[in-house]
This record gives C-alpha cells, structure tokens and sequence, in this order.
C-alpha cells in the first residue's frame, strides 16, 4: 500500500488480476465441476479477500465508510471450471488456415472474433461457410455475422472495430498453444455470469429478483455522484438502466 500518506481519493477504480491469473494457470484452477478452488486459486481469492479488507478497514479508521459506495465485480469469468473438459486448438490452424486469403486477424481465447479483409457481398458468408465446411475441429458451435451480430454490437460494414465474425465455442475450448486450462472472452454461461456486490451502509434493505447486468455499473455510478448518467452515449443507444434497489 506504500509507505507515504496521501489521503483518501473521492473516487478509486482498480483491477485485481490474481484470481484471473490463478484460474488459468495450470498450477491452478478449480478441482472439480462445481469449482472447488486448488490451493493456488484459494490463496489468490484470500490475497483479494483481505485487500478489500483492508481497504475497507482504512475506509472506517478514516471516517467516509458512511458515505462509500462500493462495487465488486469482475469484467469476466473463465472456463472451463471442469479441465477434464479442456480441449485446446491452434487458431491458425483451424480459423485463419480455412478462411484463407481473406483472413485479416483474430482475437481468440475461448470465443473467436474474427476479422476480414474483405467483408463486402457475399464475402462474410463465405468465411463462414469456409469455417463450417472445415474438415478439422474449429471448435465453434454457432456463429453471429450480418444482422445478427450487428443487432448485439456495431455494423461492421460501417464500423471496422466490430468483428465480422464471432464464434461461439463449445464449453471447454479454448485458443491457445500453451499450458494454460481456462481462458475468457466468450459467450457461454462460466464467461458472462459474474459476481456483482453492492454495498453501502445506508442502503434499505430490500430483495431484487430481476437480472442484472455489470453493464448497469457505470451509470450507478454516476448517479451516485450526482452525475447524469443519460451523458454516455452507451446508455443512451442502449438504454441502460442504473442496478435497482440504490436510490
């Protein structure tokens, strides 16, 4: 935490990697289905347990505890929990290679975003078709092109960050030449389905049965500081509500 005293922000935002880290590696990982942790995983857990501990410990030394409003959350899971279920593909082989000329890059881990050179006509639709005629194991299950993707992100007609393609895997697939026994960026539930916690002392209690989204987070946050959080343009194309239960 330092050695030099330097008060207490208005706001803090921070990212913990170790659990992420601790989940991938193959000293790691759960040792069951139902994700018991191994030791490694467990001993990342407590390392972010007591860190938000201890900040929360200094928040009360200091006096704001009252006020605070604190999110935990996390950008993404990991999966497979069950590594009896890992099965690992080289990309190159199995989505560029079938693609082809065509075939700008990807970014692949345990879903596949892909981008082409070329995405005019019939292009899109006949990488894909490349991809499902493939004679090896691509790994994906289904896939979102044209409307369809375009419904859920960007055009990528009119937008070149969106991907043309993305591949939806099977569970327990996962990009990589290494070791590694989990990966995230996907679309099956261990990838999308996080921990979302909200506490604030001055809260009512109250029970919330509707789902939620972790995209709900930034325009909580903006409503707590007073801010309107219709300015970002992500809420207001979306229209993206504050999490229920904060006011």
């Amino acid at each position: 935490m330092g050695t030099v005293e330097v008060g207490t922000p208005a706001i803090l935002g921070m990212n913990f990697q170790s659990v992420s880290v601790g989940q991938k590696l193959k000293i790691g990982g759960y040792t069951d289905a139902i994700g018991t942790p191994s030791d490694n995983l467990a001993n990342a857990i407590g390392f972010v347990d007591s860190s938000i501990g201890l900040m929360m410990n200094t928040l009360q030394n200091r006096g704001p505890t009252e006020r605070t409003l604190v999110i935990v959350s996390a950008k993404h899971g990991q999966r497979p929990v069950d590594r009896t279920k890992r099965v690992a593909l080289d990309d190159a082989a199995v989505i560029a290679a079938p693609i082809g000329s065509n075939f700008a890059f990807d970014i692949a881990d345990d879903g596949a975003l892909i981008w082409l050179k070329d995405n005019s006509g019939n292009r899109t639709v006949e990488a894909v078709n490349a991809l499902k005629s493939f004679a090896g194991d691509t790994g994906i299950a289904s896939f979102l092109y044209g409307d369809a993707l375009a419904d859920m992100f960007q055009n990528p007609a009119k937008d070149s960050r969106a991907p043309d393609i993305i591949g939806i895997t099977r569970v327990g697939v996962i990009y990589t030449g290494g070791s590694k026994i989990a990966e995230h960026g996907g679309f099956n539930p261990d990838d999308v389905h996080v921990a979302l916690l909200v506490s604030k002392p001055d809260l009512p209690r109250s029970n919330v049965n509707e789902p939620v989204a972790t995209t709900q987070i930034a325009p909580t946050i903006l409503r707590a500081l007073g801010l309107d959080p219709e300015e970002l343009e992500a809420v207001r194309k979306e229209h993206t509500k504050s999490l229920p239960g904060l006011e």
